[in-house]
């Protein structure tokens, strides 16, 4: 898999394909970057601070880098999956945080510390996202200028959880069997 934009398009990162780990394609990263750009400019300052819960292969915390972020600090806890984001991140010089650890319980770890963008892309099947965005919100770990994207199954109503947290909804897009959800504070 290529990453599509940024100092670091076309640089090649590993990926497996399995029920835990399902990189974001292509189409849906340019997508997802194109619509951040049009509402923001997070990333044009170089100073943004990333959160990819989910992490899997990092590819959309390593697009976000490219593309201008400062740090990006990844959360996984699938081992097969950590093991593939090591490898990937050692290919490159970027200032990144790790952290092995359940999604939900990482968001309790950040203290003193806000994000601009953040990516949430957990298993199809789980449950996930609404507790993610709950946990965001009350931590108040959002800029107050700063973009959620959610990639979620078409079928999980993200619109509704989203607004009944109080989140602002930018933009939905469906993909096949992806769906994308960009919020903001």
């Amino acid at each position: 898999m290529l990453i599509t934009g940024g100092f670091l398009k076309r640089r090649k990162i590993n990926t497996v394909e399995s029920k835990e780990v399902r990189p974001t394609s292509s189409k849906v990263r340019e997508s997802i970057f194109n619509i951040i750009q049009s509402n923001s400019d997070i990333l044009h300052h170089g100073d943004a601070v990333v959160l990819d819960l989910f992490a899997g292969s990092g590819i959309l915390g390593l697009e976000a880098y490219s593309r201008g972020a400062k740090k990006v600090i990844y959360v996984e806890k699938n081992p097969n999956a950590v093991s593939l984001l090591k490898e990937n991140l050692a290919q490159f010089d970027i200032d990144y945080e790790l952290i092995v650890s359940d999604a939900i319980l990482a968001l309790d770890r950040f203290e003193n510390i806000t994000f601009d963008l953040i990516f949430i892309d957990p298993p199809y099947a789980s449950k996930l996202i609404e507790s993610s965005l709950a946990k965001i919100k009350s931590n108040n770990l959002l800029n107050p200028d700063g973009i959620i994207v959610v990639e979620h199954n078409p079928k999980y109503n993200t619109t509704e959880i989203a607004l009944n947290l109080g989140y602002e909804v930018l933009r939905e897009k469906k993909y096949g069997d992806t769906a994308i959800t960009i919020l903001s504070n």
